[in-house]
């Protein structure tokens, strides 16, 4: 599908722990980053990654969650990136933003970076608010269901 950008090999604990908690089944790929999917109803599900690689900024320990939302074979066209760029100007949480893999097909993944040992509720709540901004847009601009 795409590419891991962590040289992790196994995942940050805090994470497993967390989503154990919280009852999300989970797979852990081989960089370490972990793979979850959500029933959204209506038929929709959605799959969320969590990044193990932690960055810091300003002295908070950060970490991403993202989810694939669109993808195109080729670079997206004009109209399709406005959509996203207006879509980031509403967004409280997260942005949208655009990557490529080594056999040119291109994403579009909304992202939501946060404190890395978020846990709880409030991680539930970012989780959820990635999957279905990035369900929503998939809807929207491919009308189908591929993530």
């Amino acid at each position: 599908m795409f590419g891991f950008r962590s040289q992790q090999t196994e995942g940050d604990p805090r994470v497993a722990k967390a989503l154990q908690e919280l009852g999300i089944k989970y797979q852990v790929s081989q960089d370490g980053d972990y793979r979850f999917g959500f029933d959204l109803g209506n038929g929709r599900t959605q799959l969320g990654f969590i990044k193990s690689k932690t960055y810091e900024f300003c002295g908070i320990e950060i970490r991403e969650i993202f989810s694939v939302g669109l993808r195109s074979m080729g670079p997206f066209d004009a109209r399709t990136c406005n959509i996203l760029l207006q879509q980031n100007a509403q967004l409280k949480v997260g942005a949208w933003e655009v990557g490529k893999d080594a056999e040119d097909n291109h994403f579009a993944i909304f992202s939501a970076r946060v404190a890395a040992d978020l846990q709880g509720e409030e991680l539930l709540a970012i989780i959820a608010a990635v999957l279905k901004t990035a369900d929503d847009m998939e809807q929207r601009l491919g009308g189908r269901d591929d993530f």
